[in-house]
């Protein structure tokens, strides 16, 4: 039994969840969701995306106002105006590194000032199969000399394996001395084996969400990765009974919105969900299908209008997003490829 170490869950389900192909969450939806998981046990939790529409702001205040959680964050990306919005919601700055760095001086800067605000500031470094382990973890001791309080590791593929884990969360401990976050998709079903290689590498946190949901086939789960905690190292203790709550009450809003298929869909490789987008940063990556809501990007929308020969101006395209985004929100439903074509016409068509 590993009784000597201490790894916290970072419930994930407010952001990643929202991520999860076919849903979308109306505002009071969400707050009873982080209502659930805070009634839990869950301390930590990364509750929204605020640059990507003013509902995420709101939930974010509101989420703070009624202190859910001893530890808010939110996310967002290495940019100033990103900081500012995150820091005006009175959470914990989490910020993520693009796919592709172009500017390494403009991305430190970023940091050093996020880290003169009286925030956590976590960092984190996406993609991370696609880096060798040196490069990574020079940029993990930059990231950590500018100022970051934490640092994440995201396995934004989901391609990574046990081994890689290990050795990665080792070699980073070896070299940096602020706290690890570790951020596991489940593509090809390996998120819970490669949590569980974390932990034995001394990890410090890990997110989860309630049945693993997020972008394309999600991450680890929360329910069954507790359940190791509690049972392997004996010092993690959630109230079953409210996390289960938490399950239901997702349950019911997956059923409603999607369906008992969406379960299947999740599967890892088998699931269709594996070739589906929500997040507009994501869209850098092949999928065959998009899932619309409140975190579809501008370069989204902008990708679907091109694949159909439709073009906008960047104001009427700028307007376009936010419409879909409004109507996502509001309605708690997820817009379809024809629904974005259907309303770019309605809107715009004289403007082609």
């Amino acid at each position: 039994m590993l009784s000597n170490t201490q790894v916290m869950i970072v419930d994930d389900t407010l952001r990643e969840g929202l991520q999860t192909p076919g849903i979308s969450f109306k505002i009071e939806e969400k707050l009873k969701l982080a209502e659930l998981i805070s009634n839990s046990g869950i301390k930590t939790a990364m509750v929204s995306y605020p640059s990507a529409h003013s509902s995420e702001i709101n939930i974010t205040k509101e989420i703070m106002k009624r202190r859910y959680f001893n530890e808010v964050f939110a996310l967002g990306r290495t940019t100033i105006e990103d900081i500012k919005t995150i820091y005006d919601t009175g959470a914990n700055i989490s910020l993520h590194l693009p796919f592709k760095i172009k500017d390494k001086n403009k991305i430190f800067e970023a940091i050093k000032y996020a880290s003169k605000m009286d925030r956590i500031l976590e960092v984190g470094i996406v993609n991370i199969t696609e880096y060798n382990i040196n490069d990574l973890v020079k940029l993990a001791k930059n990231i950590e000399i500018n100022g970051a309080q934490r640092i994440q590791i995201a396995d934004t593929l989901g391609k990574a394996t046990p081994r890689i884990i290990n050795n990665l969360i080792k070699e980073l401990k070896n070299n940096i001395s602020i706290p690890i976050t570790i951020h596991l998709h489940n593509d090809i079903g390996l998120a819970i084996a490669n949590a569980i290689s974390a932990v034995n590498a001394k990890v410090d946190f890990i997110d989860t969400t309630i049945f693993g949901f997020g972008e394309r086939n999600g991450i680890v789960d929360t329910l069954i990765f507790y359940t190791y905690l509690k049972n392997e190292l004996g010092n993690v203790k959630l109230n079953e009974t409210e996390l289960l709550r938490a399950y239901t009450y997702l349950e019911s809003l997956i059923v409603e919105k999607i369906g008992y298929k969406a379960f299947l869909d999740n599967f890892p490789i088998y699931g269709k969900n594996i070739q589906i987008n929500t997040a507009g940063t994501h869209v850098a990556f092949k999928r065959n299908e998009y899932s619309i809501n409140v975190y579809t990007g501008k370069n989204m929308i902008k990708k679907i209008l091109e694949e159909n020969n439709l073009n906008l101006d960047e104001e009427k395209l700028i307007n376009l997003v936010n419409k879909i985004k409004d109507m996502a929100v509001e309605s708690g439903r997820v817009l379809t490829e024809i629904d974005v074509l259907n309303l770019a016409r309605e809107l715009y068509d004289k403007g082609y």
